[in-house]
């Protein structure tokens, strides 16, 4: 018995902005961007929040799957950027999409949320008896960064993917791996912001009067231990599964940076041709990096059943995961 995936969906919000779009109010342009980032285009959400991007996502997952509502299990949705906070939004995706009894719960592991999601929700069903689960990735970034530093926010879009997970005869997924070593750099951040209260002012704390609520990254810092954790975590699930990485078929990797997947792909001695790359188009959309390109690389027919497929991540923490699976 083994856990696979049933089917994917994913959603981009309609709205494409440019580089050029952005060189309108930042002092930058499409050369600066493409070249040290491979981005061309992102998604941005304008009057959508991260809520509306993850039930269209999970919709489109579900109706893939051919299951009915009630026999979803198991909800779970990763993200950064929620825009509510009570109730999670995996419950607003269970009401949306005529869910009733199932277990839904938020995950935040950064831009690794959606491996970790994809681990904790292959857990519990090993664990506690749930036949079909549905795992969310979800983020509206352009609510997060700050638009006047143009060395983070060209990096950044919105979307969302999802995926059905379901116990079955098939392998499935075949080995993980969760890791998560301390930023002592703060070389990625992003604080909520503190609301003044009867007995708490922020303002009066020599600590907090700078916290920054809008994403601040040291990119260098950033890209360096990515290349190192995204090459470690494939090694790690490829050697518990027993099989080569040349054996893989294709690799979904958060799309952080194109740099940094030439660099991955180098490091693994992998042809870049089997990574799954979207970044050129929708830019790093965070938790819902990993799925949007497993979602496109299904539908195009890149993977295929029966193909050993890598999903590799990193982000803040400094968090960093894989899974491998047998599609």
């Amino acid at each position: 018995m083994g856990i696979q995936f049933l089917a994917t969906g994913s959603y981009l919000p309609g709205d494409v902005v440019t580089n050029e779009d952005l060189a309108q109010f930042l002092d930058t342009s499409d050369e600066w961007i493409t070249t040290r980032t491979g981005i061309k285009t992102r998604h941005i959400a304008k009057g959508e929040t991260t809520s509306d991007l993850a039930v269209e996502a999970a919709r489109a997952a579900l109706s893939g799957s051919g299951l009915d509502p009630e026999q979803i299990g198991l909800v779970i949705c990763a993200t950064v950027s929620p825009d509510i906070s009570v109730p999670m939004i995996a419950a607003k995706v269970k009401r949306a999409l005529g869910i009733e009894n199932a277990a839904a719960f938020d995950l935040n592991a950064n831009c690794s949320s959606f491996v970790y999601t994809t681990t904790t929700a292959y857990s519990l069903m090993q664990t506690c008896g749930y036949e079909y689960a549905l795992v969310v990735g979800a983020d509206t970034n352009s609510q997060i960064v700050d638009w006047t530093d143009r060395a983070t926010c060209v990096l950044f879009g919105d979307g969302a993917g999802a995926a059905v997970l379901a116990k079955t005869d098939a392998p499935g997924i075949l080995a993980t791996h969760l890791d998560c070593i301390i930023d002592r750099e703060d070389a990625l951040h992003c604080a909520n912001k503190l609301h003044k209260t009867p007995f708490f002012d922020p303002d009066t704390v020599e600590t907090l009067r700078e916290r920054p609520d809008k994403i601040q990254m040291k990119g260098s810092k950033v890209m360096k231990f990515a290349i190192r954790a995204f090459t470690e975590s494939a090694k790690i699930v490829t050697q518990k599964a027993g099989v080569q990485i040349a054996d893989i078929k294709a690799i979904v990797p958060h799309q952080a940076n194109f740099r940094i997947l030439t660099s991955a792909a180098k490091s693994l001695g992998v042809p870049l041709e089997r990574f799954c790359v979207n970044i050129d188009r929708v830019a790093n959309t965070s938790a819902g990096s990993v799925p949007t390109a497993l979602d496109e690389a299904v539908r195009s027919g890149v993977i295929q059943r029966g193909d050993l497929v890598l999903l590799a991540a990193f982000g803040g923490g400094l968090s960093s995961g894989a899974v491998l699976l047998e599609w």
